[in-house]
């Protein structure tokens, strides 16, 4: 699907940076844009699409400056080894807490199901990244079933969204094979549904285009029939932020090839340590990029890699003290601005590597977001509307008002 809308995307669009002093080569062009009728992709955007996973691992730290409504509770220490440390004695004292914040903050919550205690483990000395048998599957499904459903009834109407594992493609996280993962995830949602009809499932989640052949292994075992939402993890960091797009059309082929319409949610992406970024403004500006090229791809979720990670993330969204915003938590911040209660249409880059995306706003005003990740290039205004200011990635505006405008890294936005 993703494929298709992308042969369809019109060449297009003005982008300025609007940054003085905006130096390198550039290139004038004269693009065509027909925004009388935006290509919107999907509804309007909800708030749930920005999500965040936050663990609080360290005491006081404060609930994100930022908002954000989807909290992924993966790095919290909430999973199957920690609330049931041995056989039917249970520690919910963390995760109560935590459930209580997210309804007082009104915040949908993702509660992953995985990681198996040491006394359920197949191979309870095995390595793990997490405690020694985590990995494996349990002994007994029993003890399984008897987890999820303990969980399920505990925060029925609650916790509305649970998660099949993490990262099965991975070997520190997951050591079965993918039909153990597909019998685990049957039990879950039937013992799910059970008790909570309401409550969703997310699939078992894999991460990366390495996570592609066993995606296929998965939909061919017939994975998608005890789920409602495809998860799935949108890491490119290795490459520019727009291959999110690429990875996303890879894996709905495959979905379409396996008869499966079911919606797609990113639980976890970011950029992770041994990544670079020259500046501050350039790491923000990824982010963005990359959170509107998923959402123009069809992506419903999009939950950030990690709020209050310091030690294996290259792009960070707070500061050491886990309160200071970086600018690229700002940026995340003022794109919700932009694009929540809108619709978003599809971004694609013309010839000279400028990206647009069409934006239509729920009062009937026009946008175009633009950006060229190559460098700076000019570009000639064509629009059958008129814009009134130029807005940058993090808010501040200035007059619409030269008949050329310069495109850069940093996405921008034209406005009615």
């Amino acid at each position: 699907m993703v494929a298709k809308v992308f042969r369809q995307l019109l060449v297009v669009v003005l982008l300025c940076e609007l940054l003085a002093g905006c130096s390198g080569p550039s290139v004038v062009i004269s693009p065509s844009f027909n925004s009388s009728s935006p290509r919107t992709v999907g509804g309007a955007v909800s708030e749930q699409y920005f999500g965040m996973n936050v663990g609080f691992v360290d005491p006081g730290t404060p609930w994100p400056c930022i908002p954000f409504g989807t909290w992924r509770l993966w790095d919290a220490n909430v999973t199957w080894k920690d609330l049931e440390p041995q056989r039917g004695v249970w520690d919910f004292s963390r995760l109560d807490v935590l459930v209580e914040r997210a309804q007082e903050h009104k915040v949908e919550v993702i509660l992953p199901l995985a990681l198996t205690p040491r006394w359920a483990s197949q191979r309870p000395n095995e390595a793990s990244s997490y405690t020694p048998g985590a990995a494996a599957p349990p002994v007994n499904i029993d003890d399984w079933t008897d987890y999820v459903r303990t969980v399920a009834a505990r925060y029925k109407g609650r916790v509305t969204n649970y998660e099949m594992w993490n990262e099965v493609n991975v070997a520190g996280t997951w050591t079965g094979t993918a039909a153990q993962i597909v019998s685990l995830q049957e039990a879950a949602y039937k013992t799910l549904k059970s008790v909570d009809p309401d409550a969703k499932l997310i699939s078992a989640n894999l991460t990366g285009s390495n996570g592609l052949p066993m995606l296929k292994q998965l939909l061919e075992l017939g994975y998608a029939n005890s789920a409602d939402v495809i998860g799935y993890h949108f890491y490119v960091f290795a490459d520019p932020p727009e291959e999110i797009a690429t990875l996303f059309s890879q894996i709905a082929s495959q979905m379409v090839e396996h008869g499966v319409a079911k919606p797609v949610w990113n639980t976890e992406a970011g950029w992770l340590a041994g990544s670079t970024f020259p500046s501050e403004d350039e790491a923000a500006a990824v982010a963005v990029r990359a959170m509107l090229v998923a959402r123009s791809a069809g992506i419903e979720r999009f939950v950030w890699y990690e709020w209050d990670n310091h030690c294996c993330v290259a792009l960070f969204m707070t500061e050491a003290d886990n309160t200071t915003p970086t600018r690229a938590a700002l940026a995340y911040a003022n794109l919700q601005k932009w694009l929540v209660g809108n619709k978003l249409g599809a971004c694609g880059a013309d010839g000279s590597g400028t990206w647009s995306c069409d934006l239509e706003f729920s009062d009937g005003r026009h946008g175009l977001i633009l950006w060229n990740p190559k460098g700076s290039v000019m570009v000639d205004r064509k629009l059958d509307w008129t814009p009134d200011e130029v807005e940058d990635m993090y808010g501040g505006s200035v007059p619409a008002h030269e008949a050329h405008v310069r495109v850069g890294a940093n996405p921008v936005m034209l406005c009615e």
